[in-house]
């Protein structure tokens, strides 16, 4: 028949991680969260500038 005969008990009381793994999943997140948050920074930054030379441009244009 087949080889896979595994009890249903023996798979369900296997832990799916190590706990190495799993702080180094840790590790992983809180770099992925720093780096996300110095992106949105940036973002955000990037988008205020443009803002303020698109006001500066239309305002000369207008008044000028």
């Amino acid at each position: 028949m087949s080889d896979q005969n595994v009890s249903e008990t023996e798979t369900a009381d296997a832990p799916l991680f190590t706990q190495a793994e799993l702080r180094e999943f840790d590790a992983d997140d809180v770099e992925a969260g720093k780096n996300i948050c110095k992106m949105l920074s940036l973002f955000f930054f990037y988008t205020v500038i443009v803002m303020g030379i698109s006001v500066w441009v239309t305002y000369t244009w207008i008044f000028d």
